[in-house]
């Protein structure tokens, strides 16, 4: 479970927690269907579907990236199917079969609850999480409240000159 109580817990959260945060809230903010977050070496590409069109977004910082599969693991309940016995014939040498884990993260909003299915592929450096989201235009006036309280708060602590 990941909750958003108030801005102040929020810049409390570890950055990698606080960039699920803002991605989750601005994804139900724009009333997005789907969020994905594909992984490459070294770097990561963040979409989501709003309407039925993928939009691509600015991608993770690259000090979460490495990290985000983990969080999302974290706040989320996730089955984890064992790794059947299947030998690969092709494609690239020793490779082996990593079904996905999947689940749902349930998502705090003040006092909204918002109920998302997650996917992750753990082939590593590869691989992908995805969030589909139900729903989201019925919290998106909410969540838009939190992200201008938040940026909000991120200007009065960084005043640039």
């Amino acid at each position: 479970m990941l909750v958003y109580e108030s801005t102040d817990g929020l810049l409390a959260e570890p950055a990698p927690r606080r960039y699920l945060h803002t991605v989750l809230l601005t994804a139900i903010r724009d009333k997005a269907e789907r969020l994905e977050v594909r992984f490459g070496e070294g770097e990561g590409m963040l979409y989501y579907r709003v309407a039925g069109r993928d939009w691509e977004l600015v991608p993770p910082p690259e000090e979460v990236y490495p990290v985000l599969k983990q969080t999302v693991r974290e706040v989320a309940r996730l089955v984890r199917p064992e790794r059947p016995d299947t030998t690969v014939h092709f494609g690239v040498p020793d490779a082996h079969f990593e079904p996905l884990e999947a689940g749902w993260l349930t998502y705090q909003l003040g006092a909204y609850w918002v109920d998302i299915v997650v996917r992750i592929d753990p082939r590593e450096p590869f691989g992908f999480i995805q969030l589909d989201i139900d729903g989201a235009d019925d919290f998106a006036d909410v969540a838009g409240e939190a992200l201008a309280e938040y940026a909000a708060a991120l200007s009065q602590e960084d005043p640039t000159p």
